[in-house]
């Protein structure tokens, strides 16, 4: 069996954060292949007992994973996930097709192909993202560079891996032909796993994958311009989601893509389109135990496309009589960006012709946006940047239908129905972001940084047009049947965020303070429709929830670290806290990772020149009892987990790399992993999905 290497991560906490560089300070950056210039760099290497790309996040203070499969986690970031938290890939936002979050934006980016994965600490300023009311994750897939002369150069890597827990791993390859105007690339990964094991021998049912990606694209450039067109394809199979109610059968996504930069007379203009189409298929029957009786059987099929641009420009401006204290220059950014996307979904019953649910018809979601921000200096040596964003954002749905369902049930579908295709389904909103960031060097080696906002968040489609009582949440995993909300109002975030930097010589720190309300918070509560409730008892044997509006806030403090003890020896860490409570009634939000630290000695030993290095890490977590008692969320329990791992540069154009994780082989399960749903599993149905046993791994990369 074929593996891969898992890349190389770089949380950089770099001197131009100091000058008053605002995108330096706010960004946590993890790359593949690290700058040699970047200054008192934290490396964080970990763990590498798993292939899904959002597990990297448990680098990052103020994020996590919340995991429903082996490559379906779901990102977490300061307590906000799933469609509060924008992710794009090549400057494009990443389309979900399954209703259920099977494909989750970072399963698109497979780590081992990745130049990048950036983090923006904080509020994210309003360019990068058009609904962003929980923070911005951006990734960039490893396409390779231009050369630096005429002549064609071809260049690329491979590398493999195998991990013994499950048999996991990947291959992967990228082939780049290049001079210094074009570039040809080919990048191509295979990932597949049998069902692992958790501490303790149990195995972990429907824990099963097998995913291939592959990017073709093309880029020429001038002095002045930067152009690239790209097409990509995903396609996963035969995957458990052991906390949803169906498993993977197909996922088949085409993608396509165009970006543009260039410079007109002191204007850098930017512009970017993407298309994305998917075909899913899921069902409850070929990966884990068919229901014991045929009407239980379902099939769901799912299709999904989106179109999204971006047109943007950025120029230097005099300011003149109107600079009220600042410097007469600054920078204006201005742009729009628009994402046209569709969905439907299908359910039917393989062992019943008859059956026939249609979930979501002709189910559009769009978005049209325009944007300004500004940046300079105050006469004061304090930088800011202001961001004004507005956004419309329509929704609207045809209708819907089902059949072959028996008895009362057929009738109390019928009811709901009819109820969702009489009322009106066209939905509209105009939101208005602002943000406002300061930052100040406040001598040498430490400055502060300060910024504020409010972000705002339209409903999602399933949120809006979930008519029938089902567990179709966008990866929510809770187990509990949803019905849609017409009437919903955006959410409304409200956020202050302070932060300091300190580098100095062998020493670096990061924390950051936030506060968030939430107005119009989206959640379930009880549902006063008696068929929604008599139909969902029928089906689960609970009553259904309804989307509503509530308050919310979550506030918290993370920070990062890094201490050079002498040349060989050194070492780094994460801290992270967060707290989710409503605000309108006495409860908790649901699936709020616990506070949590990273501590990674490292060694590099002396005769190697830099080409060994040795880690020790601990990651532990703290117990969490803070649950939503709403969802009937369990509190879980703290634990810690060692890590051993080293990386051998045996050349200039190979490196090794080999690991033992949870060295103890610890039983223990993370609060924010999804509630197992597989019968027949050594994993109880209803407990916390547990994390990996003992992990021995081994990668090898090749550069040429």
């Amino acid at each position: 069996m074929r593996f891969a290497i898992k890349i190389t991560l770089v949380l950089a906490l770099s001197q131009a954060a100091l000058a008053g560089d605002n995108d330096s300070i706010t960004e946590i950056t993890i790359q593949a292949f690290p700058s040699v210039e970047e200054i008192n760099s934290a490396l964080i290497q970990g763990s590498e007992s798993s292939l899904d790309a959002a597990t990297l996040l448990q680098a990052v203070p103020g994020a996590n994973s919340n995991s429903n499969g082996a490559i379906t986690g779901i990102a977490q970031y300061r307590g906000m996930y799933g469609d509060r938290l924008s992710v794009s890939m090549d400057s494009a936002p990443i389309l979900t097709g399954g209703p259920s979050a099977m494909d989750t934006p970072l399963s698109y980016a497979p780590a081992a192909l990745l130049k990048e994965l950036s983090v923006h600490r904080g509020m994210a300023p309003v360019r990068l993202a058009q609904e962003s009311i929980g923070g911005h994750i951006s990734t960039q897939l490893n396409r390779g560079a231009f050369a630096s002369n005429p002549e064609l150069e071809l260049t690329g890597f491979v590398s493999g891996g195998y991990l013994d827990n499950g048999a996991q791993g990947s291959t992967n390859i990228q082939l780049l032909g290049a001079n210094n105007q074009h570039k040809i690339s080919l990048l191509a990964s295979h990932n597949e796993g049998n069902n692992q094991q958790a501490g303790q021998d149990l195995e972990i049912s429907g824990s099963q994958y097998q995913r291939d990606r592959f990017d073709l694209s093309y880029a020429w450039q001038t002095e002045s311009s930067v152009a690239e067109l790209f097409a990509g394809r995903l396609h996963t199979k035969n995957s458990g989601t052991p906390a949803l109610a169906m498993d993977i059968a197909a996922i088949e996504t085409d993608l396509l893509g165009f970006n543009l930069k260039t410079n007109i007379d002191g204007i850098r203009l930017t512009a970017n389109m993407a298309r994305s189409d998917v075909f899913h298929i899921m069902d409850n029957h070929s990966l884990r135990q068919p229901p014991m009786m045929s009407m239980n059987y379902r099939t769901n099929m799912a299709e999904a496309d989106s179109l999204s641009w971006r047109i943007q420009a950025r120029m230097p401006i005099s300011l003149g009589i109107f600079s009220l204290g600042t410097s007469s220059l600054a920078t204006l950014t201005v742009g729009t960006d628009g994402n046209r996307s569709s969905h439907q979904s299908l359910i039917s019953n393989p062992q019943n012709p008859m059956f026939e649910l249609v979930n979501f018809k002709q189910t559009q979601r769009n978005i049209l946006g325009i944007y300004g921000e500004l940046a300079g200096e105050l006469s004061n040596h304090w930088h800011y940047e202001a961001g004004l964003r507005l956004n419309k954002v329509s929704l609207d749905t045809s209708d819907i239908s089902a059949s072959g369902m028996m008895g009362t049930m057929g009738e109390h579908a019928d009811m709901l129905a009819n109820q969702f295709n009489s009322a009106d389904r066209h939905i509209a909103h105009n939101n208005t972001d602002a943000v406002i960031k300061l930052s100040k060097a406040l001598n040498q080696a430490t400055s502060l940084n300060i910024s504020l906002g409010i972000k705002n968040r339209a409903p999602s489609y399933q949120e809006a047009y979930l008519w029938l009582p089902m567990p179709i949440t966008a990866g929510l995993a809770d187990g509990r049947s949803y019905l849609g909300n017409i009437t919903l109002e955006s959410e409304t975030a409200t956020e202050i965020n302070i932060g300091v930097i300190h580098n100095r010589d062998n020493f670096s720190i990061s924390p950051q303070l936030f506060i968030r309300n939430i107005n119009n918070y989206i959640q379930g509560v009880p549902t006063t429709n008696m068929a929604a409730n008599m139909l969902s008892n029928m089906m689960s044997g609970t009553p259904a929830l309804m989307y509503d509006n509530v308050d919310a806030r979550i506030y918290g403090v993370d920070a990062n670290w890094h201490y050079m003890i002498n040349a060989n020896w050194s070492i780094d860490g994460i801290l992270s806290y967060v707290r989710g409570k409503r605000t309108d009634m006495t409860d908790n939000l649901y699936r709020i990772s616990p506070a949590n630290s990273r501590l990674t000695l490292r060694h590099r030993p002396t005769g190697f020149d830099n080409s060994l290095e040795l880690g020790l890490e601990t990651q532990l977590y703290a117990k969490q009892n803070k649950v939503s008692s709403y969802n009937n969320e369990s509190p879980s329990a703290g634990y810690g987990v060692v890590n051993l791992f080293g990386i051998w540069s045996a050349a200039e154009s190979t490196q090794i790399r080999g690991g033992l994780s949870n060295i103890f082989d610890r039983a223990y399960s993370s609060h924010v992993a999804g509630c197992n749903r597989i019968a027949g599993s050594d994993i109880t149905l209803g407990d916390k999905l547990p994390g990996l046993g003992r992990t021995a791994y081994i990668a090898l990369q090749i550069n040429w």
